[in-house]
């Protein structure tokens, strides 16, 4: 790809991250709850979500779908679960965490596990995201810190699940990618499930 094409690329990355923040932030607090719940449902419902031995959220921002109610609605099944923590190399690493458990507020705003909890590769992880398509392909901020740790953790022997979590309202006819994006492995919204 040469120069021209990849400002071409980020210039359309950038509009289109600014058109679904903006038609995020526009949908109504009751609904955000209704979808937070709803998630909670589907995964619970999902044969392969279900009955993962451990999976790792993270903790909704800027009107990102908040995953705090699968925490809930899994607890009593005492599944290992976690939270993502930013390392120096601009990824991911997951640190055990459960609702009871302290977080602290990493320098970028978002809450994460303290340094002392266990590090650990959950077999499912949850992904936020701004936009989706049917090819498995996300929008994120524009940091790459969540590409990075895929394709960094698609290298152990048994890999996680990478599966974003969205409102529908964030699927697209097609992200604008380059050979740097990572796909997921599934999404999951308020309406359902979707494998790739």
């Amino acid at each position: 790809m040469n120069h021209r094409e990849q400002r071409n690329l980020a210039n359309e990355k950038r509009k289109m991250r600014e058109a679904l923040l903006a038609k995020r932030m526009q949908i109504p607090h009751a609904a955000m709850l209704s979808a937070s719940q709803s998630v909670a449902r589907q995964f619970a419902d999902h044969p392969i979500l279900a009955f993962t031995p451990s999976f790792a959220g993270y903790r909704a921002m800027r009107g990102e779908l908040d995953v705090t109610e699968i925490f809930k609605l899994m607890a009593r099944f005492e599944k290992q679960t976690a939270l993502p923590c930013v390392t120096p190399e601009k990824s991911l690493i997951y640190r055990a965490w459960t609702l009871a458990d302290p977080l602290t507020r990493h320098s970028l705003g978002m809450e994460e596990p303290l340094a002392e909890a266990p590090e650990m590769v959950p077999a499912i992880i949850l992904v936020p995201l701004l936009a989706f398509d049917g090819e498995g392909y996300r929008l994120g901020y524009g940091g790459g810190y969540y590409d990075r740790t895929m394709e960094a953790m698609r290298t152990l022997e048994k890999p996680p699940l990478f599966i974003g979590v969205g409102y529908s309202l964030q699927e697209v006819d097609l992200v604008p990618t380059d050979e740097r994006d990572a796909t997921l492995d599934g999404i999951l919204t308020e309406l359902g499930v979707s494998m790739f």
